[in-house]
Parts: structure tokens; C-alpha cells; sequence
């Protein structure tokens, strides 16, 4: 229960970790929060443990805010602009559809040709493509069916012409024919395709062609930005990725949100 006294304008924290640090330096009420009297000073005091645990404080807390903002008590989130995470100096790699038929072209093999143009054509995570099973693809409506999806929830994805076209030749003719397993990407002895076996070769390909790192994620990444840049529809772009909010979309698209700030910063010189 929270004891702070109590006003008719303004919010009272009841978090216990923020409220405690709040008190000690003597702040009661919401209005007397201010991004450098408290927000960037909380951040420093979390300093020494886990990422993870002061990204957890630090969101739960901006959280709070938010609903102060939405509700016209502040004006704004003293948090709205501390960093989460340490340590990310650079976006992640994001590649062009070019590059990406670069990759394409240099797959190993049939197999992680299909996979790859799954993550580069409808962004799906890795594992829900490695899960992916016959009954899960709908050709004459061009969907697929993730079912096993982060949470545990199930998502239907359009699949383009290209993809449609490619996983039915792959299903067809080129899948293994061996094992009796209805899951669709496996290796040539019927065991079901594992990460590390995408990752290295995507890895290679990357270094070689690129000069860069490059992971199974980064084609979701790619996907999404792509996207992005061309329907400007964020909410779509989050529903396809199968996120629950679209402050998760917003951090996949670090390559619009620095073009987008190169556009402006020239515009009062």
C-alpha cells in the first residue's frame, strides 16, 4: 500500500523499487519528476546490475509515466528518452532486397534457399520457420500458418508471389524425401533443419559478399524496415511480425528512424 500523502492532481508511485529511490530524495508528487533531476540519476543508481533487470525497471517505470502523459497530468515522460540498453553502438545489419538475392544466390543449398526467402519475404522468426509443417501452408490463398509463433500464438501471414512460387517448388520437388515428419525444412536424412546450420551459412555468405555479420534475425529486421519504407504502416507491419505492441516494431526499424532524422536535421541551416 502505498503511504505517500495524498493529492487531488497528482499521481503517487506505488512501484516499489522507483517509489523507495523517489522518497529518499525527497519527491512526492508526479509533477516534481524531471528527466534530470530523477529519471537520469535513477538509471546511474541501477548501474552494476543486469541489463535485462534495469531494462526491466527502467520500461516499468516509463510505463507509469506514459499513462501520466496520456491522462494530461504531465506533459511529458521524463523517461521517454533514457536508453535501456548499453553497449549498442551500432543498428543492426539491414539488408537491401539486392542483397538479399545476393544471399539467395549464394545459399548453400536448395534448402536454405527456401528458409531464407521464408525470413526475407515474410519475416518470420527462424524457429517458426524451422516449425513450419505442410498442413501449416495454403498455396490457393497464398498463407502461411504460424502456429508456434513467440508466445504461443498463432498468425497468418501473406506469402508473395516469389515465396508462394519457391516453397511450393521446394514442398514439390526439391524437400527431402525421407523420414515422416510433416515438418517442411529438413536435412537430407529427414532430421528437421537446426538454427545453427542457417546461421553459419548466412554467416559465410555475409562475410564474403558483404563484409558484414549477419544472422537469421537480421532477415526479419530487413523485412520489416523494407516494409516500413514503403507503406509507412506501422500497425501492418506489426501485426505481420506477430508483435504485441508496436514499440517492439519500432526497434526493428533503426535504418527509417536515422534517415528520417538525417532528412530534418538539415532543414532550418
Amino acid at each position: 500500500m502505498c503511504t505517500f500523502p495524498l493529492h487531488t492532481s497528482a499521481l503517487l508511485f506505488c512501484t516499489t523499487h522507483f517509489a523507495r529511490y523517489a522518497a529518499e530524495r525527497g519527491a512526492v508528487y508526479i509533477q516534481d519528476i524531471t528527466e534530470m533531476g530523477y529519471a537520469v540519476p535513477y538509471k546511474k543508481q541501477l548501474s552494476g546490475k543486469a541489463d535485462n533487470t534495469i531494462r526491466s525497471y527502467v520500461m516499468r517505470v516509463r510505463g507509469l509515466f506514459t499513462f501520466a502523459v496520456e491522462q494530461r497530468w504531465i506533459e511529458e515522460n521524463p523517461f521517454g528518452r533514457i536508453v535501456t540498453r548499453e553497449g549498442v553502438t551500432e543498428p543492426p545489419t539491414i539488408l537491401s532486397r539486392d542483397q538479399l538475392d545476393t544471399v539467395l544466390y549464394h545459399a548453400k543449398n536448395y534448402t536454405l534457399y527456401t528458409i531464407y526467402i521464408v525470413g526475407g519475404d515474410a519475416g518470420l522468426r527462424i524457429s517458426e520457420i524451422l516449425n513450419l509443417e505442410l498442413n501449416h501452408v495454403d498455396f490457393t490463398n497464398r498463407l502461411l500458418t504460424v502456429k508456434k509463433g513467440k508466445g504461443d500464438k498463432t498468425r497468418v501471414v501473406p506469402m508473395t508471389p516469389r515465396l508462394t512460387k519457391e516453397l511450393k517448388l521446394y514442398i514439390d520437388i526439391r524437400r527431402p524425401k525421407t523420414g515422416n515428419t510433416n515438418h517442411i525444412f529438413l536435412m537430407p536424412r529427414g532430421r528437421v533443419v537446426q538454427p545453427g546450420f542457417v546461421n553459419l551459412d548466412l554467416k559465410q555468405i555475409a562475410a564474403e559478399q558483404f563484409g558484414l555479420n549477419l544472422t537469421s534475425h537480421m532477415l526479419r529486421h530487413s523485412f520489416a524496415t523494407t516494409l516500413y519504407e514503403q507503406k509507412k504502416d506501422i500497425v501492418g507491419v506489426a501485426e505481420l511480425l506477430g508483435h504485441k505492441s508496436i514499440n517492439t516494431t519500432e526497434r526493428y526499424l533503426h535504418v527509417s528512424r536515422e534517415r528520417t532524422r538525417q532528412l530534418i536535421e538539415g532543414l532550418n541551416k
